[in-house]
């Protein structure tokens, strides 16, 4: 089904054209950039708090790395700005009610859509708070619900929208552990499309990635739609989870933090890691140095680990001694075979066995949707060695 969200698009010049384009281009560069420098970044991080863990307090040493530690968390907020295709259309963000927005960008939806969708949405009452900008928003409901349209069958079909406040307490942030304990306005997307495919999921902030037979009529802006949900949610420190089945649909949940008065950063605390009882861990990255500083990490906090670089190899290992291994780490992207599929493969071989997938920016599939493949648990690229090893012992008790 054709865009009905980018049809302003067709109105504008060839040159104006060619410099979205390009700039889209550009983005594409910039995240790939942006990916390896949050694998630079998780090295940084690790043996930064490695020799923390070492030093004693009140040592000029330890205060020179505590620095090194917050230049680090300032560079992961720049890649996360960065990642707006490289600042291309960065808009003011000021403190907003989300509903307004909400409220626009559905009657845009509804003025537009086809015979044979209904829409239904439910939004809340009371007024929520972010940090925000109202044409950003408007972009995210407006992509979200284009995109369900072109899920639909020739028949019609139906696309719910819902706004609410979660607060800290929620069953949603006890289904989604890596999220930091805030309240959140979230902003659910739902179709009965004809959802996608395991494969496909890790691909759909992809930029100029689609899973449309048609065509937009400029031809030029096919692809974008969900890779500007994702980048607009992550440059407001969000986060974006998508459930989806062949033949079941596809949901869309957008969780931006809620303002307060009282919102304070949250502090970071550095302690010695606990020794374990010698647990055994296989971890799979095609990353070297991202494995050799794991093989510190884990030596030093008590466990025993094999390390791959090449996932097939990880597979024919794991097949072969399928109980030598208390827990299972493993990078999402890799060339050969995907963690996707590389968990899925050993649950199959020993369903009892958790599996931790780690991903960088462009993979933000929920919890639930990684449970189809075997996942335990997911952790984002950059990650300390606070939360690698809680999630450790959590899994391994």
């Amino acid at each position: 089904m054709t865009s009905r969200t980018n049809r302003p698009d067709s109105d504008k010049p060839v040159t104006d054209i060619q410099q979205d384009q390009a700039l889209d281009s550009l983005g594409i560069v910039v995240g790939e950039i942006a990916h390896d420098f949050n694998n630079i970044l998780s090295l940084i991080f690790g043996y930064v708090e490695m020799a923390l863990s070492e030093i004693p307090e009140g040592e000029r040493a330890r205060s020179d790395l505590e620095h090194v530690l917050a230049a680090g968390d300032r560079a992961k907020e720049l890649v996360s700005r960065i990642l707006t295709y490289s600042n291309r259309a960065k808009l003011k963000k000021e403190r907003i009610d989300v509903i307004k927005p909400v409220a626009r960008a559905l009657k845009y939806v509804a003025d537009r859509i086809p015979p044979g969708v209904e829409l239904e949405s439910v939004i809340a009452a009371e007024s929520c708070f972010i940090m925000g900008n109202e044409t950003e928003l408007f972009q995210i409901i407006t992509n979200l619900c284009n995109n369900s349209l072109q899920a639909m069958p020739s028949g019609g079909g139906k696309i719910e929208v819902s706004l609410q406040t979660i607060n800290k307490d929620s069953d949603f942030l006890r289904d989604h552990p890596a999220m930091p304990k805030l309240a959140y306005a979230l902003l659910t997307v739902k179709d009965n499309g004809s959802g996608m495919e395991l494969s496909t999921l890790e691909k759909i902030y992809t930029p100029f990635f689609t899973t449309s037979r048609a065509e937009d009529k400029s031809g030029l802006r096919a692809g974008l739609g969900l890779t500007t949900v994702y980048n607009i949610v992550t440059s407001q420190d969000g986060f974006i989870f998508v459930n989806s089945a062949p033949g079941e649909g596809t949901t869309f949940e957008i969780c931006i933090p809620v303002m307060t008065e009282n919102t304070q950063a949250p502090q970071q605390t550095v302690s010695k890691p606990r020794k374990t009882s010698e647990k055994r861990v296989l971890f799979v990255d095609d990353e070297p140095a991202i494995t050799e500083m794991a093989s510190h990490i884990l030596a030093h906090s008590g466990y025993r680990a094999m390390f791959f670089i090449d996932g097939n190899e990880a597979l024919e290992y794991f097949r072969a001694h399928p109980y030598d291994f208390d827990i299972i780490i493993t990078d999402l992207k890799m060339p050969r075979i995907s963690g996707s599929e590389l968990a899925s493969r050993c649950a199959e071989i020993n369903p009892n066995i958790p599996i931790i997938l780690t991903t960088g920016f462009s993979e933000k599939i929920s919890l639930a949707s990684c449970r189809q493949w075997g996942v335990t648990t997911v952790i984002t690229k950059p990650f300390s060695i606070q939360q690698l090893l809680a999630n450790l012992e959590e899994l391994t008790k």
